[in-house]
């Protein structure tokens, strides 16, 4: 079965950040990255321990972006961050036992796997409102990806239960959703459609 995992936003939520997260992550997602972006360290890791805690509850992985130190200080070893990133903190790879980067092409992706990316997360592969100024990847480019490395693939970027048939037919390991999940009212019902749009 596809793996979905969840990409944090506060700027998109519309209600309570934390009520919310609490019901994505008692949601049938597998896992929630938690990128928000313009927290500074200590910030974001009050959030990382507010995260931790929700998953730890609901059984779900908690994945921290960026903020490598914050990983490692809160003895949190699943990680995500950009290619660039990974290329100028290589030291942590040796603290992740779940490293996943993010890349924009196939030879990305191959330089990600030599520098130790455990996944790799292709993005953004379809048209999304958050990048409206920024072409997509397409599908072709993901299947190159797919292709071009030997660890799981994941699809991010204009994934919703409408555009999920698309990715049909190309090796993808999952999908991580962001702006449909973050900004839905019902989230069990929202990710029941995309459970029901991956099969």
């Amino acid at each position: 079965m596809l793996k979905l995992i969840a990409v944090t936003n506060r700027e998109l939520c519309r209600q309570n950040y934390w009520d919310h997260m609490e019901q994505i992550a008692a949601s049938d997602i597998d896992s929630i990255i938690l990128r928000e972006k313009g927290l500074d360290e200590e910030e974001y890791t009050n959030y990382a321990k507010k995260m931790q805690r929700l998953c730890n509850l609901h059984q779900k992985r908690c994945v921290l972006n960026y903020f490598g130190r914050v990983g490692v200080k809160l003895h949190i070893p699943r990680f995500q961050c950009p290619l660039d990133y990974l290329q100028s903190h290589t030291a942590i790879t040796y603290y992740m036992t779940s490293l996943g980067v993010s890349v924009h092409s196939a030879d990305e992706a191959r330089l990600a796997e030599e520098l130790g990316a455990h996944y790799i997360i292709a993005s953004h592969v379809l048209p999304t409102p958050c990048k409206p100024d920024q072409p997509p990847i397409g599908l072709e480019e993901l299947r190159n990806i797919t292709s071009a490395v030997h660890v799981p693939v994941y699809a991010l970027g204009g994934i919703t239960p409408e555009t999920l048939p698309q990715l049909a037919g190309i090796p993808i390991a999952g999908v991580c959703v962001m702006t449909g999940l973050m900004t839905c009212d019902d989230v069990p019902g929202y990710v029941q459609r995309l459970r029901q749009a991956m099969q």
